[in-house]
């Protein structure tokens, strides 16, 4: 059981990862045409928002499978 919640864990972690890159992405395409003056700033700041959140959620990831996995020997 412990296995299994571990992979999960690991494959939710690759796709809170993917999204984070994603998002990255779009943030700086974003920047990109805020400096060409176009209107980017209010959904610039939803990326920033959604971002935040992602990079939270895989920090508690990471930190629930390091609480998870035994110590190397």
């Amino acid at each position: 059981m412990e296995r299994l919640k571990s992979t999960l864990l690991e494959k939710r972690l690759e796709v809170v990862k993917k999204r984070k890159e994603l998002l990255a992405l779009e943030e700086a395409r974003l920047v990109r045409l805020a400096r060409q003056k176009k209107a980017a700033a209010a959904q610039l700041t939803k990326v920033k928002k959604e971002k935040f959140a992602v990079m939270m959620e895989e920090a508690k990831l990471l930190r629930a499978l390091k609480q998870n996995t035994y110590p190397a020997l």
